[in-house]
């Protein structure tokens, strides 16, 4: 699944990523960092611990995805919940 990079939180490492499907999911950047408008490849649509590409950059993003299947109006609260640990 194809995603890019819409919102960020950097300083903690929390983005939001808007898939093909136009949904959202919620991701913690463990190493690597995207950029807003980065192309993204993976598994955007399971929770847990997985392994992304970012094609823009070319390089391996070690994440834990926090939430997916977001609708726009959500994603601001998942990325406050997971930055609080929710």
């Amino acid at each position: 699944m194809r995603g890019r990079v819409h919102t960020e939180y950097r300083r903690l490492g929390v983005f939001a990523v808007e898939t093909e499907d136009y949904d959202f999911s919620i991701i913690e950047v463990r190493s690597g960092l995207p950029s807003l408008g980065d192309e993204l490849v993976g598994e955007l649509n399971s929770l847990g611990e997985k392994q992304l590409y970012n094609d823009t950059t070319l390089e391996k993003l070690d994440v834990s995805i926090k939430s997916i299947h977001l609708i726009r109006d959500n994603v601001k609260r998942a990325i406050i919940d997971a930055v609080r640990g929710k």
